[in-house]
């Protein structure tokens, strides 16, 4: 069953593929014609199944800063708990720390920001009991905003940490 759900994952996929890649030229060309699609056999090797990814709660920072505050480490620990529970579940997890910042400031510093609060949301991980071996840490800088405006709220909602579990 396990296999055969793959096997219509993938074909779910290709066929979504093909229907987001077709345009108005490919219309006009198509002359009704009916063509037959010959029966594939996929082994379960062949299938690549995406690991499974969950988004925690989200860690905002305050402008230039990269310690955690009172509530930030409540959200930390709550993501704890489930990193916890989902570890006793599935053997082989990956958890990834994103550090973010507003796109004010250079490039460089913006990048070096980031991951100083990756780093401070994955040291506190560690306290609370997360092996470090299963925390990678990477910082996007600007890269990744969440809110385009430039406005003060906009920029808050984009200094933040994500945690991401990546179950394998």
């Amino acid at each position: 069953m396990k296999n055969l759900l793959k096997v219509v994952l993938v074909f779910a996929v290709a066929a979504g593929l093909t229907a987001c890649s077709k345009n108005k030229k490919d219309d006009a060309a198509n002359d009704g014609t009916v063509v037959a699609v010959s029966e594939m056999v996929v082994a379960e090797e062949d299938v690549e199944v995406p690991a499974q990814e969950v988004a925690l709660g989200v860690v905002h920072f305050a402008l230039d800063k990269a310690t955690l505050s009172a509530d930030n480490r409540k959200i930390v620990e709550a993501n704890a708990q489930a990193i916890k529970a989902a570890a006793s579940a599935v053997a082989n997890y990956q958890v990834v720390v994103e550090g973010n910042c507003d796109d004010r400031g250079t490039t460089a510093y913006n990048i070096a920001l980031g991951q100083k609060r990756a780093n401070e949301v994955k040291a506190y991980y560690v306290r609370l009991g997360i092996p470090a071996n299963k925390i990678a840490t990477v910082s996007y800088g600007e890269e990744k905003p969440v809110c385009y405006e430039a406005t003060q709220a906009c920029w808050a909602q984009n200094r933040r940490a994500d945690t991401l579990l990546q179950a394998n």
